[in-house]
């Protein structure tokens, strides 16, 4: 085995996904954002409010690199922006972009309680129902083009995590290396 990367937008479930797979796989699970942490010794939050998104992607590829064999990570959402984490990730691992349609994220991501900075307004408040699906659909918009580029697609609407999860190990079992 190598890597497993799971890509997606924010809310698809890739933390929640990565830890069962990493269980059936019996690899250690990372996700991307708490190894960013663990780097730059404060939250995801404080990176972004005190030195902007250019510092937190930084730090992200830097994270990304040095993510060692066998292990399942779930990236961040906008890990492979970047070119040169897209290039990496499809040359240094099996990838797979679990994806969520709008609607479904748009209602996770409003029931949600977690602070997503990109979720937010200049002033760090959190946006209105509406300016959060404006967001939604923008970034989506922007960012499928790249995680179509993984190497496996999974479509996780209406699934449970376990369901998700069972999915995503048989495609793992089914990967063509």
């Amino acid at each position: 085995m190598s890597r497993v990367l799971l890509t997606g937008f924010m809310g698809c479930g890739k933390s929640t996904i990565g830890a069962r797979l990493a269980t059936r796989l019996s690899v250690e699970f990372i996700d991307l954002d708490d190894r960013i942490v663990n780097l730059a010794g404060v939250t995801v939050e404080q990176i972004f409010s005190e030195r902007g998104e250019d510092a937190f992607r930084e730090l992200e590829s830097r994270a990304l690199r040095s993510l060692p064999n066998n292990v399942v990570c779930a990236l961040g959402g906008g890990t492979l922006v970047r070119p040169a984490n897209l290039a990496w990730a499809l040359r240094e691992s099996w990838m797979v972009y679990l994806r969520v349609g709008l609607t479904e994220l748009v209602r996770r991501l409003r029931e949600d309680k977690t602070v997503r900075p990109l979720l937010q307004d200049r002033n760090g408040s959190p946006l209105s129902p509406i300016q959060m699906e404006i967001r939604i659909r923008d970034l989506l918009g922007q960012r499928e083009p790249i995680y179509n580029q993984a190497h496996q697609t999974l479509d996780l609407d209406g699934m449970t995590p376990e369901i998700a999860a069972a999915k995503c190990w048989e495609a793992y079992r089914s990967r063509k290396v």
